[in-house]
């Protein structure tokens, strides 16, 4: 790294830790973003009347006990004077040694009462607070934590499902069993991964806008014929157009293609409009095997029929066998590279952008279905004495109210909590993402209060569970 680099990374550093502005920090893994998190919460910890008014989210135990380790170890260093070698380090022990100073002037005894540092998971974070209103929460006494609730999914499933027999909930449940050829158990296990991921759609269970979910099926085709048009590398794509006409062709001519084939005379890669989903899906059937791996051989059922065949002239013998060669060197190619064959996968996994009327019945019917659901893992929940992540995350918004219509317990945080850092921001879900706005919904710019988020888009990996980078 040059110095004028170095230069750069210690300004930006330095300038993280004014106290009195609010930071998101985009860093590549081993950049030191733990770190700058840790001697942000120790600049923050010297300024405050209470260590309780500062607090820093992580998302796993093990990081949350690193980090508390971390700032103890650096409180320790400071009180023995501890010499260090590099400059980061040094900066942490001085900003250890004012907090040393503010425990003895405030009177803290943090030595004796490290608990006192709010470092903690956003899950234990979500217990404190549904703990704080038991009514708001709808949790009444506090239960217990289940860490594995599977069984607990599957069983409020059965019971929606047995449903069947009452008359205002057997038509919907009729037309669920319906769709899955009557196989309950099938019907109880999807239910019960609906219910296992339900923080990503009760917010939307209410009702379903079908123009709104056909959009929504319009932009994942899109989104993911782009990756995949992306991760063709351009010294290819004569090759596999060449491989793909070729494909079509023959598959044609043998009256052996799918209604779909469109692609006997492509001259250019396909788009990313869910009019070109046809022909990205021929692209993925040439390459990929349906164990979703790069194929290794190619021949008649992919359109391209043996050079041996009887009946054909020597220039069509020699046409077969040379693309037969042109398309095995193409999977070699094609198994190299990762990403595109990881952006296929997506591509033929993909649904029609659109729904017809029969899915669209299943649709409303599963929606009429969801809350019952829902009420009956509560019951389950309360019949066993235990929740839980998603349902003590789902407490704790309700105990906090509205952005809008924040609850006493809202209010009181707004005057008890001063600062708030988030370690790993980009795997944070859309509902702790509301639970945040909910903390600092009174918040103004340059009263004194501060949010320090750390995180890499490079790092996420909880978009399935609805993380939005």
């Amino acid at each position: 790294m040059s110095e004028t680099l170095y230069a750069r990374d210690a300004q930006a550093r330095a300038t993280a830790l004014d106290v009195e502005r609010s930071f998101i920090v985009q860093a590549p893994a081993g950049s030191g973003k733990t770190e700058l998190l840790i001697q942000r919460f120790l600049a923050l910890l010297a300024r405050v009347a209470w260590p309780e008014e500062v607090v820093a989210i992580t998302f796993t135990r093990k990081a949350a006990g690193e980090m508390r380790s971390r700032v103890l170890g650096a409180l320790a260093a400071a009180r023995a004077g501890t010499p260090t070698p590099s400059e980061h380090e040094r900066t942490t022990l001085e900003l250890a040694r004012a907090v040393i100073t503010a425990d003895l002037e405030h009177h803290w005894g943090l030595a004796d009462n490290p608990a006192r540092l709010r470092i903690e998971t956003i899950d234990s974070l979500c217990c404190w607070l549904a703990g704080q209103m038991p009514l708001l929460s709808r949790l009444g006494g506090m239960p217990a934590l289940e860490e594995d609730a599977a069984r607990l999914y599957r069983e409020a499933a059965r019971e929606t499902l047995a449903q069947l027999e009452t008359p205002e909930w057997s038509k919907q449940v009729a037309a669920l069993l319906r769709h899955l050829d009557n196989d309950a158990t099938r019907a109880e296990e999807l239910l019960g991964r609906l219910l296992a991921r339900r923080d990503q759609w009760v917010r939307h269970h209410r009702g379903f806008d079908r123009e709104a979910l056909t959009q929504g099926l319009v932009r994942l085709v899109r989104d993911r014929l782009r990756q995949a048009r992306d991760a063709v590398p351009p010294e290819l794509v004569a090759e596999l157009l060449f491989c793909v006409r070729h494909a079509t062709a023959h598959l044609a001519s043998a009256r052996t293609a799918p209604d779909n084939v469109v692609a006997e005379e492509l001259a250019t890669m396909p788009g990313a409009e869910p009019s070109d989903l046809a022909l990205w899906q021929e692209v993925v059937r040439l390459l990929l095997t349906p164990k979703n791996e790069v194929r290794r051989q190619a021949d008649r059922r992919v359109g391209f029929p043996a050079a041996t065949q009887r009946g054909i002239d020597a220039a069509e013998r020699r046409h077969r066998a040379q693309a037969k060669q042109r398309v095995e060197l193409l999977y070699e190619r094609v198994a190299a590279l990762s990403d595109l064959t990881a952006a296929l996968v997506e591509v033929k996994l993909l649904p029609a952008p659109e729904y017809t009327d029969e899915q669209w019945r299943l649709i409303e019917a599963l929606g009429a279905l969801l809350p019952l659901a829902l009420a009956q893992l509560e019951l389950v929940f309360r019949a066993r004495g235990t929740v839980d992540f998603t349902q003590m995350l789902l407490a704790a918004n309700r105990a906090l109210g509205e952005p809008d219509a924040p609850t006493d317990l809202a209010l009181a945080l707004d005057y008890r909590l001063r600062h708030l850092l988030i370690d790993e921001f980009q795997d944070t879900s859309l509902s702790q993402y509301q639970l945040l706005l909910r903390l600092t919904a009174g918040w103004e710019p340059g009263d004194g209060r501060t949010v320090f988020a750390v995180g890499d888009p490079m790092q996420s990996i909880y978009r399935f569970r609805e993380a939005e980078v």
